[in-house]
């Protein structure tokens, strides 16, 4: 593996595991849907995870029941629907006095497209590019 995929490796480790912390001290991590969920619970990511998609409920409903959180993780799909519902979200959460934590949304955005556009694709990507480092 060069260096410079190796570097793009430990990045999105390093911003996994920054991730990883938040949620271990109670900030949920909000995806769209169950595939998503189970991706992030096979890189070993605990605490909460909340599936919009999954939720029976409307946008507002689904945001309000979100209120009493002080901060939570976004971390949409990387596409222009996921960015999109992304700002929705943020919008509405900031406006309920929740911060929104964008930041490995936007880290992961950035290191991992175009090879994938997907949450649900982010644990085999990382296996495959962890697979290609120790081939060496």
């Amino acid at each position: 593996m060069n260096a410079s995929l190796r570097r793009k490796l430990e990045e999105i480790e390093r911003t996994i595991s920054k991730m990883t912390s938040k949620s271990q001290v109670g900030v949920p991590i909000i995806v769209e849907g169950r595939k998503d969920e189970a991706a992030l619970k096979t890189l070993r990511i605990p605490g909460e995870i909340i599936c919009l998609k999954a939720r029976k409920v409307g946008f507002y409903d689904f945001t309000t029941g979100l209120a009493h959180n002080s901060e939570v993780t976004v971390l949409t799909d990387f596409d222009r629907e996921g960015a999109r519902l992304a700002a929705k979200l943020t919008d509405e959460l900031t406006h309920m006095k929740v911060k929104v934590n964008l930041t490995t949304w936007k880290k992961l955005k950035a290191l991992c497209r175009p090879e994938i556009r997907t949450v649900e694709e982010l644990a085999s990507y990382l296996e495959r590019l962890r697979r290609e480092s120790a081939e060496g």
